[in-house]
């Protein structure tokens, strides 16, 4: 995968920690948890991507529903990028981000809802 893919990744998991308007520790915690156990075979220089581009977004305070849909206009131009075990271990990181503090609630659970929904349309 192009160093661009893990961009529009990271942009995602911003997204979804974002989306009630705070971004928690243990939001970011569980990005770095997800990221060893469940995406360390894409390498450091990849995992070093999704993370730098997680923190700029985060410095710049960037929007979640900006990267949401950054992030979904890349998707949609580049289905055959998202096989079906990435798009799985994609979902699960994002529940799992949404999941980290006090559970998720209703802006986060509309957001992985919405991923799963462009994900079946390709």
């Amino acid at each position: 995968m192009k160093s661009e893919f893990y961009k529009y990744i990271g942009s995602l998991f911003y997204a979804i920690a974002k989306t009630d308007g705070n971004l928690t520790f243990e939001e970011y915690t569980e990005l770095s948890r997800c990221l060893e156990r469940d995406w360390f075979y894409i390498g450091d220089k990849n995992l070093e991507i999704i993370k730098k581009q997680f923190n700029d977004l985060q410095s710049e305070n960037k929007s979640a529903d900006i990267c949401f849909n950054f992030f979904v206009e890349y998707l949609q131009n580049n289905p055959d990028l998202f096989e079906k075990n990435i798009r799985s271990k994609i979902l699960k990181t994002a529940n799992d981000i949404a999941y980290a503090f006090s559970k998720i609630n209703k802006a986060e659970l509309t957001y992985v809802a919405k991923l799963n929904l462009e994900f079946k349309k390709i």
